[in-house]
């Protein structure tokens, strides 16, 4: 779940910020960014997801459900910005 959610956050982010940097022609930098910023954010997502289940005396638990439960309100709230823009 972690990965459905840091993926989108952080592809968007990546196509911001490479869309600041090198300017919006034809959305090449924006695209190039959400790819990069996709597939570190699935990377990043899982590796954190697993080391949460994994460790020991998970007395994190609430705090992961908190993290995904705020990661998820912020990948909703970028995709209406995005859906109303």
């Amino acid at each position: 779940m972690a990965s459905v959610i840091v993926a989108p956050l952080l592809a968007m982010a990546f196509a911001a910020g490479a869309t600041f940097l090198y300017g919006g022609f034809e959305g090449a930098a924006a695209m190039g960014g959400g790819v990069i910023g996709g597939a570190l954010g699935v990377l990043a997502g899982f590796g954190g997801g697993l080391w949460l289940v994994l460790r020991k005396g998970s007395h994190w638990g609430g705090t992961a459900v908190t993290w995904l439960t705020v990661g998820a309100l912020l990948m909703l709230l970028c995709l209406a910005y995005v859906a109303f823009s």
